[in-house]
């Protein structure tokens, strides 16, 4: 039976529109509280989480060789929220001892390796190659040194490399994409992308008159981009581009200017989490790196991502809202005792520009 929010054959435009004013009435909810509010929901947030993904394991619906899908949602893309916050939480109760292989290490294994596991047993590897770069993006932001860092880095990239290795399908997309002329029939999926974006030249058919989107495998989901191109042409292609940039710009503006540690890492998370995910999109669907599939953000269909997504954004928006108030020099890292949104005190920022503060509290 189809599903809701991510449902395959079957799905309406009527359900997307559920999701889409879910998203929007949590982007409202999320924007118009503090921020500070998801240190209180972080635990909460990662516990449910990872009951979902177990789930999805023993009871999710098997598509093509993989459990994602559970009571109509995705909880991989709940994951990327879950982790986003319990890694910002992580990092801005932790400051200067970031730089110590013990809390490095916690934030890695603890924190970050139980969701990305879960979600490659699924399995799900571009999902789960994001996640372990978003954690070691955040884990470095918080002050981890390179060498930490590279250490986690190298063992997925290997985890990984073992994974496709063993994985016929994912070999196949590789060799396609190094050898397409070899492999047509692997191929062929980006091939038709790049005829539907060729035939829809610089001013595009015009919206709805596309037809070479209807050969294109996934045109609402993955590889959406693609029927844009046809329709609507390069010019609106690029602005979809231009989209994307103006929306890292304004996230790396916002966590600079965030009143708190927790705010920054919260904003860089959130920031680069769609960036990437909107970059890998690109690459796939113009052939520029292996084909996998990955959704564009607020574009492609899908309820669970979209709903995520809006919600990341409302949270931006509050963090936005709280630098105008509390202006960019406070820091929110108040002590343990004075913890409470809004509460934070004014504090002198040291060497790093994401904030500094003494000793390790491994639970966070």
């Amino acid at each position: 039976a189809p599903t809701l929010l991510d449902a395959r054959p079957g799905m309406t435009v009527a359900s997307q529109w559920v999701a889409c004013g879910a998203g929007v009435g949590l982007l409202l909810v999320s924007a118009s509280m503090d921020y500070r509010r998801w240190m209180r929901i972080a635990w909460p947030l990662l516990g449910l989480t990872l009951v979902l993904l177990a789930l999805v394991l023993v009871f999710g619906r098997e598509i093509n060789g993989a459990r994602r899908w559970l009571w109509g949602v995705q909880p991989a893309e709940l994951a990327k929220l879950a982790l986003i916050v319990v890694l910002s939480l992580h990092g801005a109760r932790n400051a200067t001892a970031m730089a110590r292989p013990a809390a490095f290490f916690w934030g890695t294994l603890v924190l970050a390796g139980p969701l990305v596991a879960l979600v490659l047993m699924e399995p799900d590897r571009g999902t789960g190659a994001l996640l372990l770069a978003l954690s070691m993006v955040l884990l470095f932001l918080a002050g981890a040194s390179w060498w930490m860092v590279a250490t986690p880095a190298v063992a997925g990239v290997a985890a990984l490399t073992a994974m496709i290795a063993f994985s016929p399908m994912a070999r196949g997309r590789i060799e396609a994409w190094l050898h397409p002329e070899q492999n047509p029939k692997a191929f062929f999926q980006v091939r038709r992308g790049l005829l539907a974006f060729g035939s829809g030249g610089v001013e595009g058919t015009g919206l709805g008159k596309g037809t070479m989107k209807f050969s294109v495998p996934e045109v609402r989901t993955d590889f959406i981009l693609p029927a844009v191109g046809e329709e609507l042409g390069l010019t609106f292609t690029l602005a979809v581009v231009a989209a994307y940039l103006a929306i890292l710009w304004a996230g790396t503006a916002i966590a600079l200017r965030a009143p708190d540690r927790f705010g920054r890492l919260l904003a860089s998370g959130i920031t680069f989490l769609i960036a990437m995910q909107a970059a890998i999109n690109i690459g796939v669907v113009t052939g520029v790196i292996p084909n996998k599939g990955m959704p564009l953000p607020f574009v492609s269909r899908g309820g669970s991502n979209l709903i995520v997504l809006l919600t990341m954004v409302g949270i931006l928006a509050s963090i936005a809202r709280a630098s105008e108030e509390e202006g960019p020099e406070a820091d929110g890292q108040a002590e343990e005792g004075d913890r409470r949104p809004g509460r934070g005190r004014a504090r002198a920022r040291a060497r790093n520009p994401f904030g500094r503060d003494d000793g390790w509290v491994g639970a966070s």
